[in-house]
């Protein structure tokens, strides 16, 4: 460095114009070694193609170069614990104290001299026992970490996420430390309610819940939980028995249908009915008056129905027509009321609905439906006809009365187990403390029929998630 500095000197006077009385120096020795000798003729002053800033800005190079090969300090008072990098030497320093000698416990992953010299080798963990000249022995546990190799994965849009069904989500991963592979895996846990690509976007396909999980080259993993809902927003409306149309509820009619689509409606439960000679028709029950040419309590044909008018106005519907109005639809989903859960009729039912939609070359219309159930019997018989995408359970038929903790926690184990994605009740039954018992098993909570505004408003503000109506608008 001594000898840098003199030549810069040197040079200096040079630019300064004392090149002449240079020339006339006797010769100049360092430790024995002639540095100018003849000067005038070693440097040519018409060739000098130097600069002070040059050779100032190598000579800060050369030292910067000297610092980086000098080793950490480790400085500590008493045992500790440090992390330390792969690749780098540490030197450990006691305050107050000179050290007499030092050993690690696994030289492998880190020697150390007896002047306290690391020398880092493997990732792993190591112990250096110091001892100094004067005081007790002391332990410095370090762990040696490999920068390219992960120590820990996130999700950068957190550990939940919601979904709406046909909606997409862009995720990214961030891997520590920052020096490691950022490149992970990703997995979905239930490719039937979400996928993800090896870019990380999820596509939500169904109603559930799904683990989207980034794994990292050497297995560390993070996870978000997906809730897919029907709909954007966390709360929705169901339009009932079709929507009301006139004032009237239940009509379960075309115009019924039309009218609520207008309004934004997208989700529709329908009632199914058995006529007289064993084919199924939308309609509540045959308590129920449909037209003024039938008296309540008659249960008419197919033909009869058919060719009547609900309430004397409107259009009758049957299965085939309502999965040819899905079909000409394809943003609507329906919620099967189908009354009965005998097995047998249950059996029939489901299997005409299948078969019929096969017939029709419009399978595919099957998976916009929303079965609801009424017991746990009822889904394993569906199930085994067709495997609908998506279930509800209803509570009217298996409990007379709200029902308590238990049951409720009953029901929303077995809707998680089987892949359930809605429990539904009375309204009237509804208690606020029934949301915190659902919430961990991610189920949406729907309530029938709510007509009134205030009330919806405070059902959703208590945690219901959707509401079945006849008049109120989506939300």
């Amino acid at each position: 460095m001594f000898k840098r500095f003199i030549v810069l000197v040197m040079v200096c006077l040079l630019v300064a114009g004392a090149l002449p009385a240079l020339a006339e120096l006797d010769p100049l020795e360092i430790d024995d070694e002639i540095v100018l000798d003849a000067f005038d003729e070693v440097i040519d002053e018409d060739s000098l193609d130097l600069s002070i800033d040059s050779l100032s800005a190598n000579v800060s190079a050369n030292a910067a170069e000297d610092d980086e090969l000098l080793p950490t300090e480790l400085r500590i008072k008493k045992s500790a614990s440090k992390n330390v990098t792969l690749g780098f030497d540490y030197q450990i320093v006691i305050s107050g104290k000179k050290i007499k000698s030092c050993k690690s416990s696994n030289k492998k992953i880190a020697t150390v001299t007896n002047k306290g010299l690391i020398h880092t080798k493997k990732a792993g963990s190591v112990k250096i026992t110091i001892t100094p000249k004067k005081g007790s022995r002391l332990t410095l546990k370090l762990k040696v970490i490999d920068p390219t190799v992960p120590t820990g994965v996130t999700i950068d849009q957190g550990t939940s996420a919601a979904l709406a069904i046909g909606d997409t989500l862009q995720l990214t991963a961030t891997v520590t430390p920052d020096t490691a592979s950022q490149e992970v895996a990703w997995k979905s846990s239930d490719k039937s309610v979400a996928t993800v690509d090896e870019d990380g976007l999820v596509e939500a396909l169904a109603t559930g819940s799904a683990s989207i999980t980034a794994t990292t080259d050497n297995g560390l993993k993070a996870k978000l939980s997906l809730n897919v809902r029907k709909t954007a927003s966390k709360n929705y409306m169901i339009s009932h028995a079709m929507g009301g149309i006139d004032g009237y509820n239940y009509s379960n009619c075309l115009e019924g249908f039309l009218e609520n689509y207008e309004e934004g409606h997208r989700i529709f439960e329908v009632d199914i009915e058995i006529t007289s000679d064993n084919k199924m028709v939308l309609w509540h029950d045959w308590d129920r008056q449909f037209c003024s040419k039938y008296k309540k309590g008659r249960k008419p044909t197919h033909a009869e129905f058919m060719n009547s008018r609900i309430f004397d106005e409107y259009t009758p519907m049957d299965i085939e027509s309502l999965l040819r109005l899905m079909d000409k639809y394809p943003d609507v989903r329906i919620i099967t009321d189908s009354k009965y859960n005998k097995t047998s009729t249950v059996k029939k039912q489901f299997k005409t609905i299948v078969s019929t939609a096969k017939k029709l070359g419009m399978a595919d219309v099957l998976d916009r439906f929303v079965v609801e159930l009424y017991d746990k019997d009822m889904f394993k018989t569906v199930d085994k006809i067709y495997h609908f995408k998506e279930y509800m359970i209803t509570l009217y038929k298996a409990y007379k009365k709200a029902p308590t903790k238990t049951q409720l926690l009953s029901v929303a184990k077995f809707c998680k187990k089987n892949g359930i994605s809605t429990i539904a009740m009375y309204a009237k039954w509804w208690k606020p403390k029934y949301a915190k018992y659902v919430e961990p098993y991610g189920l949406d909570l729907a309530l029938y029929t709510v007509n009134s505004a205030s009330d919806a408003k405070d059902y959703f503000d208590d945690g219901v998630t959707a509401l079945f109506t006849d008049f109120l608008p989506p939300v």
